[in-house]
């Protein structure tokens, strides 16, 4: 079957498959471990999903991820918009933008700077900025399969909006570090695992932990599957906000 062919009916089948229950979480590595060769890389992603925060959404995501990489350093600009139907009101409702660079990409440490703006009027968070500096570290580097730990610190300022609530601005600075393995179960398929621990230091071990699964099927050269599991716990959410979401996702990826 012709490239196109296949890929068109894969987004078609997507576009009934796929259904999601509220959560989020912004994975650089998805993008950064497409490739180690210098240049220009990226994706830009489609997905359709059915959620259900206190009422029931229908959703269209667009991503556009980019990454170049020098003989020493990565940059990375990640992007992320959501359609949202609500009662048959349309809006952007959800969205974030994110830079990263990473230096001597090559060493086993390497330090790392990111800079990220966030909002989701779902759940009533107006505005999230971070700010935060660490260094990555490679645990194992082989043809099929690598690994790499981040830890650093960052400064988050939130603004939330929440239903029966006042309006709460917090800023803190807090821990963040992250544990990842991506590698390739076959030609055609490749499987990523990061988990996340983000918490104050006063208050360490009352985190914000999330853990993502990715499995990636390329339908083609520039085409892939992608299905898409996350959890996220918040020992100290909003008060009308659940300690527990998750988010079962399947989108198509175009690769640049």
């Amino acid at each position: 079957m012709p490239h196109l062919q296949r890929a068109a009916i894969c987004l078609f089948l997507t576009l009934f498959l796929a259904s999601s229950v509220q959560a989020q979480l912004l994975n650089v590595e998805r993008v950064r471990g497409e490739t180690d060769e210098t240049g220009w890389n990226g994706d830009l992603g489609f997905d359709f999903s059915v959620n259900r925060y206190k009422d029931r959404v229908v959703k269209l995501a667009n991503s556009a991820n980019a990454s170049y990489n020098t003989e020493n350093h990565t940059y990375l600009f990640l992007t992320n918009l959501e359609l949202v139907n609500v009662d048959g009101s349309s809006l952007i409702s959800s969205g974030y933008f994110h830079l990263r660079s990473t230096l001597l990409r090559n060493r086993t440490v390497s330090p790392e700077m990111f800079l990220q703006y966030q909002y989701n009027n779902n759940l009533g968070l107006n505005n999230r900025v971070l700010a935060g500096t660490g260094i990555r570290i490679q645990l194992i580097s082989a043809r099929q399969f690598s690994g790499h730990f981040q830890t650093g610190l960052m400064y988050e300022y939130e603004d939330w909006d929440v239903t029966d609530l006042d309006p709460v601005e917090t800023r803190y600075l807090k821990s963040t570090s992250s544990i990842s393995f991506i590698g390739d179960i076959n030609e055609q398929t490749s499987l990523l695992l990061t988990g996340y621990y983000q918490a104050r230091p006063d208050r360490f071990f009352t985190p914000r932990a999330i853990l993502e699964s990715q499995l990636r099927v390329r339908m083609g050269r520039y085409v892939s599957l992608a299905v898409s599991f996350t959890m996220q716990h918040d020992a100290n959410p909003i008060s009308d906000i659940p300690s527990l979401t998750y988010e079962l996702k399947n989108g198509v990826l175009i690769s640049f």
